[in-house]
Parts: structure tokens; C-alpha cells; sequence
């Protein structure tokens, strides 16, 4: 310290003044810039989500994260007294049943993180959800923009939902609502199989599409689009890896879908939520913006294993989840992913196993343990359907021989509609 002798060692304590009050000050907030995430009502109601949910506030000093929507974000207090809230309600009985398997995906396309095995075949899983009652929510819809796939990728095992319903056991006339997680093509076709069936979607997810449809293509040449299936600078129809906007988060609704979800939506039968919302006792929404799509959203179901927490491709991968990974190059914002990763841990408990994955590569294997009672949906072209939990008194639509050889099916179905 010889060096810092006489006025240089006056300097350098000077220095270390300074930064000793300026960590004080950014801590009380005084130096920081305002900015319309900054919120000091530290008791809010769920960050200004469509209801009021009795405050719970955000951090302690009232902050949100950065570039965090009011309406996206929810504390851990929030989200630990919903966790009560939801085991006050319904019990629940929930399956999953398999839209279609995308095959040979690159892994690290998929989970950048993870190279081993170099591909991986993704299932494309829907959730289902019934009352006491016999009424019947669907967590995604899945797919069938057959040609999508079919004609430009590799693709197997698609089957219409309405009949994986029937064969499994199900009534598709008793779904009343369907919440979609985010609105791409492969999450948010079929809509129009349930004419009579609610669309639940978020006011973030229908202005990112809005926004993104006609988006100017002068300084990107297309790439940052929202229909995927035209190239915009030709109006020729493409498929993958050709398509213009390729893996933007913004690309991913292909004419039909946009279709499907506006005809609910200017019918009459969309409820267009803005953050959190209770749909029914032990049935709640919850926002993951960015997480995957700007209005990517979550659903928590109360059931007889604890709480359920349904993410699309928000959860795509549940190795993801339980090693914090990165599970989707096409997403919007690591850190927001991450927060929804978060809010899985806290509404369950810190269990992960009740964290359903959309995309997960070990879906329908013991590896995956939430769809461990699965089995091949008979006739139903290898998709495959896992009882997750039921209810008090309902009965199993597990098969008492239950077939559980893997099955694949690469032939496209009959299919003439175009994307």
C-alpha cells in the first residue's frame, strides 16, 4: 500500500465512499430512473391482472422485474396463496393425449444445453381436464395443419382430438373451454372442432399477432413475420426450414390458425384475459409473457396429486424445468422463462414431476414420471393418451391391458388442407 501514500490513499478512500453511497442509494431506488415497471403500491392486486385476487404486492419494496408487464408478473407470495387457494377448490381428473410427434428434431435445436442423443422425436401433448360435473377444459388443442408437416418435415402419429376423445373414453361435446398456452399453429388448431367451446387467450398473445401479421419487410427480407407458411416477399407457400420468418418467436401462425383463433374470438367465444385469472375454484391462469410468445400463459389445476401446472412450450422440456435449461431456442426471454419455471416450483411445492411439459422427448416413459400410466390409443394412428390423476369416483379410462409397445406411423393421414 506504499503507493497509495499522502493524497493518491485520501483519493482512493474518497472512491470507495462514493461507491459505498451509491450501492445504499440504488438500493433505496433514488438514483434509478423511473420507468412504468417501477411500482411502489406494494400491495396491489396480482400485478394488474383482469380480477382482483386480495393484494399479496410484489417484492418487498414493490418492484418487478425489468421489462416485465404489471399484468405478467406475479410474486412468490402471490403465487404460494394460490397454491392455497387452488387445494381449497374442485379436485380435478386430468390425461394428456398425443396431437403428433415431430421426429428427428436436433436436439440441441430443441434444448441447446443437450447434444446426447444428437435427435430427438417430440410429442405435440394436450391436456385435459374434468369436473365432477363432466364438463371439460383443454389445455392446447394441438394440430392439424397436416400439410405443415407431412408434406415438408417428418412427421407421425397425428389424429384428430375429437376422435383420440372418443376412443379413450371422452366426450369431446362436454369440453366448454379450451386454454390455449400460446397460439402457434401446432398448439391452437382444431378450435374449430369444438364450435360450442370458449377460447381462453391473453390480450398479449392477439397483439403480438396483430402486430407481426403485416410487419415491414424492407430491412429483414421477411425474417421477422408472423405467418410462416408464405413468404411474404413472394406470397409463395413454404414449408420448413424454407419459411421467412423461421425461429423468431414472433413466427408460427400459419393462415389457418389465425383463422381459427379469430373466428372464436369475433364470434363471440373467446375470453380475451390480461394476466392472472381464476376460471373456476382450483382452476387458475397465470401469465408466463415472453416466456415463449409474448402472451404465453400457464394453467393450474387442482388435483389429488397437489397442484398441476400445465406450460406448453413455455415447459417444452421437463429435463428443462428440473436442470434449469433453456428449452426452446424459439422464445422470447430466457430470464421470463425461467420466472415461469419459478412459478411451477412455487405453486407445486417444489415439485417439478407436476410440471407438464408440452414437448418432452420422455413423455409416455418412466422417465417422465406424471405420464407413466400411459398407453397407444387403439386405432388411433400411434398416438398415445397417460391417465395423470382422477378424481374421487372417477373411473380409470386406463385399458386393463393397456398396449404400451412403441408405435410409430410415418404415413401421412388423408389430408387436402392447405396452410
Amino acid at each position: 500500500m506504499r503507493m497509495f501514500k499522502g493524497k493518491h490513499k485520501g483519493f482512493v478512500w474518497v472512491i470507495l465512499a462514493l461507491f459505498m453511497l451509491l450501492g445504499s442509494l440504488g438500493t433505496a431506488g433514488i438514483l434509478l430512473a423511473d420507468n412504468d415497471d417501477h411500482r411502489g403500491d406494494g400491495d396491489r392486486h396480482h400485478g394488474g391482472g383482469d380480477d382482483d385476487h386480495g393484494g399479496g404486492g410484489q417484492n418487498q419494496d414493490g418492484d418487478i422485474p425489468p421489462q416485465t408487464l404489471p399484468s405478467g408478473f406475479e410474486s412468490i407470495r402471490q403465487l404460494e396463496r394460490d397454491a392455497r387457494l387452488g387445494a381449497r377448490g374442485e379436485r380435478y381428473s386430468a390425461w394428456i393425449v398425443e396431437s403428433s410427434r415431430f421426429m428427428d428434431v436436433p436436439h440441441r435445436a430443441f434444448t441447446p444445453d443437450v447434444g446426447d442423443p444428437a435427435t430427438v422425436n417430440l410429442p405435440v401433448n394436450i391436456g385435459i381436464i374434468k369436473s365432477r360435473s363432466g364438463e371439460i377444459t383443454l389445455y392446447d388443442s394441438g394440430w392439424k395443419q397436416l400439410a405443415y408437416i407431412y408434406d415438408w418435415n417428418s412427421g407421425c402419429c397425428w389424429y384428430g382430438l375429437r376422435d383420440q376423445m372418443m376412443k379413450i373414453g371422452l366426450n369431446p361435446d362436454h369440453v366448454v373451454r379450451i386454454v390455449v398456452g400460446h397460439g402457434h399453429w401446432d398448439h391452437a388448431g382444431q378450435l374449430s372442432s369444438f364450435p360450442d367451446a370458449v377460447l381462453y387467450i391473453q390480450k398479449e398473445e392477439l397483439r403480438q399477432i396483430d402486430f407481426f401479421l403485416d410487419y415491414p419487410t424492407k430491412y429483414n427480407g421477411g425474417h421477422i413475420r408472423a405467418v410462416n407458411t408464405v413468404d411474404p416477399l413472394t406470397g409463395k407457400q413454404v414449408g420448413p426450414p424454407e419459411q421467412a420468418c423461421a425461429r423468431t418467436p414472433v413466427c408460427g401462425y400459419p393462415p389457418q390458425t389465425i383463422s381459427e383463433i379469430m373466428g372464436k374470438v369475433l364470434h363471440g367465444k373467446a375470453r380475451i384475459v390480461d394476466g392472472r385469472h381464476e376460471i373456476e375454484p382450483g382452476m387458475i391462469i397465470h401469465p408466463a409473457f415472453r416466456g415463449h410468445t409474448y402472451g404465453s400463459q400457464l394453467l393450474q389445476v387442482n388435483t389429488a396429486k397437489g397442484q398441476l401446472v400445465f406450460g406448453s412450450d413455455t415447459y417444452s422440456s421437463f429435463d428443462g424445468i428440473k436442470k434449469w435449461y433453456a428449452a426452446n431456442v424459439q422464445q422470447t426471454d430466457t430470464i421470463q422463462q425461467f420466472l415461469a419455471y419459478e412459478k411451477c416450483y412455487a405453486l407445486t411445492g417444489n415439485n417439478p414431476d407436476n410440471c407438464i411439459s408440452a414437448h418432452e422427448p420422455t413423455s409416455y416413459t418412466a422417465a417422465y414420471p406424471i405420464t407413466n400410466n400411459w398407453w397407444n390409443i387403439p386405432g388411433g394412428n400411434c398416438s398415445r393418451a397417460a391417465e395423470l390423476v382422477l378424481a374421487r369416483n372417477e373411473a380409470s379410462l386406463v385399458p386393463s391391458s393397456p398396449d404400451r409397445t412403441y408405435c410409430e406411423n410415418r404415413t401421412p393421414p388423408p389430408h387436402d388442407i392447405k396452410p
